[in-house]
């Protein structure tokens, strides 16, 4: 694509791909994820307002995938402190609604819980 829109293509596409990493085993759901997240660490260096939450929650959900349990729960963290911190608040809903997806995944049913009634009420928010 031409027009990335400021890390917004990558950073959905990255999402996409990383989803379909989790549901099969074909790398090049790998292979693509790393390069959006190749575009987005470029982006966070230039604008780091604009892009770190998204970087953060891409190498989470990339962790994640990896199995480095800790290392995403921290990303996922990072992730919703820096879109709250840059008032991304449709980010830090969907920041919040992976994190919850990736506690449910690991039997967290607690932190699952808060995480989803983090992202209804930041959607409803914004």
């Amino acid at each position: 694509r031409k027009c990335r829109f400021h890390g917004m293509t990558d950073f959905f596409d990255c999402l996409s791909f990383l989803a379909m990493a989790h549901q099969s085993s074909n790398q090049k759901w790998i292979l693509s994820a790393n390069k959006s997240i190749s575009n987005i660490n470029h982006l966070a260096k230039i604008c780091p307002s604009n892009c770190e939450h998204k970087l953060l929650l891409l190498q989470a959900e990339m962790k994640s995938i990896m199995g480095e349990v800790e290392e995403a729960s921290s990303k996922y963290e990072l992730a919703i402190s820096a879109a709250e911190r840059n008032e991304f608040i449709h980010e830090q809903a969907i920041a919040n609604e992976r994190a919850a997806e990736f506690f449910l995944r690991n039997g967290d049913s607690s932190r699952a819980a808060h995480h989803y009634g983090e992202a209804q009420s930041l959607f409803l928010k914004w």
